[in-house]
């Protein structure tokens, strides 16, 4: 009888089990050797994971030396736009809830759109435009009418009269809306929805006033776009993560809009230091807004979150609380001399942070504040929790200049 194509023959006193495992072994083998790395991530995590839960287990020991507070949290719905101080937030494994929801994008040159390799616009921020900090955002708000529409407030003063408009980021509005454009987000390519000529006449007529003749002349024709629910994902570096932030199953963890991790957090000693720095040098204090963190920390000593690997979150009840893993420091650019209310430049931080913060490859190369990720599926953080250290070791900085640049937006 002949073997059906497609088919595999039992040899000669092979039973048919015996091929049946023959077969498999080899699948096993072939998707061994092909998802290899991910197969070793997964084994790394699970035991990342494992020494996660004896330091949070032990975390009350650790509280006795190393406990200090969560003093503010600051959303950005839109990236690069004003932020919005909250008491109590959730963090899931993508950040901050209704944080970097939107953001400001320019069209490439028209060749872009017909290589689907490339991106159709580039994403614009407070680098290009200082006039966008004077732009305030509202957090994402549901209607309870039962119509489950939600809108973002954008809001400014313009010409001595305040004006604001709504953006409709109602998730089936978003996820069947067909104006998308690939937006390049630094090395990332992520798919991106528009929100309509409201949203874009609104951020171009702030931009009209901007004091700089550059960005007047090259962003006025800027779009607003957001994150597609369940389609914009962009993988973090995995360089620089842990194995206990990785999936059970070896994944990489994802983000939005954000510029490279999901979780800056700043501590209030650090930024004494600089107004102390800055003081000695006759110039006047920054707030913290200029380094845009989303949770601040106090009662730490200066600049000592740069050897925090992970810590834990929690209420004063000792509850199950928020793991973040800290990955790598946060290096400064202009956005950090650009006031957050005024939209005005000067060249404070970048100065006096040169003579002290310069942990890089170049004077220009400073660094204030970390990234980190989330744990697992996070948890909620509040104005007055707990931090407590779990981790230390050695900081990592990343060059300034160059493809691996994370700052904060």
């Amino acid at each position: 009888m002949a073997t059906p194509t497609g088919a595999t023959a039992a040899s000669p006193g092979i039973s048919t089990e015996a091929a049946a495992i023959t077969v498999a072994a080899a699948a096993f083998g072939y998707l061994v050797t092909v998802h290899r790395e991910r197969i070793q991530r997964a084994f790394a995590a699970f035991a990342g994971r494992r020494k996660i839960r004896r330091l949070v287990a032990d975390a009350d020991a650790a509280a006795a030396d190393d406990t200090f507070l969560v003093s503010a949290l600051h959303v950005h719905p839109v990236k690069s736009l004003r932020s919005v101080s909250v008491m109590s937030t959730s963090v899931g494994p993508l950040g901050l809830d209704g944080d970097r929801c939107l953001m400001v994008v320019k069209a490439s040159p028209s060749s872009a759109y017909s290589d689907p390799n490339k991106p159709t616009h580039r994403f614009v921020t407070q680098r290009q435009v200082a006039s966008l900090a004077t732009i305030k955002t509202s957090l994402p708000t549901t209607f309870d009418d039962g119509s489950d529409k939600t809108i973002i407030r954008l809001s400014v003063e313009l010409d001595g009269s305040k004006k604001s408009i709504h953006v409709d980021v109602s998730e089936s509005l978003l996820t069947k809306c067909p104006m998308r454009y690939r937006a390049g987000l630094w090395d990332d390519t992520v798919e991106v929805v528009d929100v309509g000529d409201e949203a874009a006449q609104f951020v171009r007529n702030v931009i009209a006033q901007d004091s700089d003749r550059t960005a007047r002349q090259l962003y006025g024709d800027v779009r607003v776009v957001s994150f597609i629910p369940g389609v914009t994902h962009r993988e973090l570096d995995a360089r620089y993560l842990p194995p206990a932030a990785f999936t059970w199953t070896g994944g990489v963890p994802r983000t939005t809009l954000n510029d490279g991790f999901p979780v800056l957090v700043a501590c209030e000693a650090s930024l004494e230091e600089l107004n102390r720095r800055l003081a000695e040098r006759g110039k006047d204090p920054i707030p913290m807004s200029r380094f845009r963190p989303k949770i601040v920390i106090k009662g730490s000593k200066p600049f000592e979150e740069d050897t925090w690997k992970s810590i834990l979150i929690r209420d004063g009840k000792g509850g199950k609380g928020t793991v973040l893993h800290i990955v790598k420091g946060c290096p400064r650019c202009k956005q950090s001399c650009t006031d957050q209310l005024t939209g005005e430049r000067s060249e404070e931080p970048l100065e006096t942070m040169a003579a002290f913060r310069a942990l890089g490859t170049s004077k220009e190369d400073v660094y204030f504040a970390q990234n980190t990720v989330p744990h697992g599926d996070g948890g909620v953080v509040s104005v007055g929790d707990d931090v407590i250290v779990l981790e230390r070791g050695e900081p990592v900085w990343v060059p300034f200049w160059g493809k691996d640049t994370v700052q904060a937006e």
